[in-house]
């Protein structure tokens, strides 16, 4: 019988919050929640707060040439802009979030806490 591995780390809670705060100064509520929208993955992955591995996942290149990359799934627990976001990244082999494969947010952690230990 084979056991999966789950390996969960904490991390530090990054400087997302003051480069949010920057981008609303710069370009206004709207328009810096668009931006915080269109990279998610990037402004979670950053103020991630836990991990956890959920897997490999492979991604075939179908166009002509293209290699195979290797990914990991990655689930995530993140705060970010005064809310808990949990969700599912494909991470690359240099530890960079290539992909936000789904996100759920929350007011209180604990809610965000139950949906990162249930994250598959």
């Amino acid at each position: 019988m084979e056991t999966a591995m789950t390996m969960i780390s904490a991390m530090t809670i990054g400087c997302c919050e003051a480069r949010v705060e920057a981008l609303r100064t710069e370009f206004g509520a709207i328009l810096a929640a668009r931006i915080i929208e269109d990279e998610a993955v990037d402004f979670l992955w950053d103020a991630r707060v836990k991990q956890r591995y959920l897997g490999q996942h492979f991604d075939v290149g179908f166009g002509f040439g293209e290699d195979e990359t290797e990914l990991s799934r990655i689930a995530i627990l993140s705060f970010l802009d005064g809310r808990w976001h949990t969700g599912s990244c494909l991470v690359d082999g240099e530890g960079r979030a290539a992909d936000l494969l789904w996100k759920h947010s929350f007011d209180a952690r604990e809610e965000a806490e139950a949906a990162f230990e249930h994250a598959a």
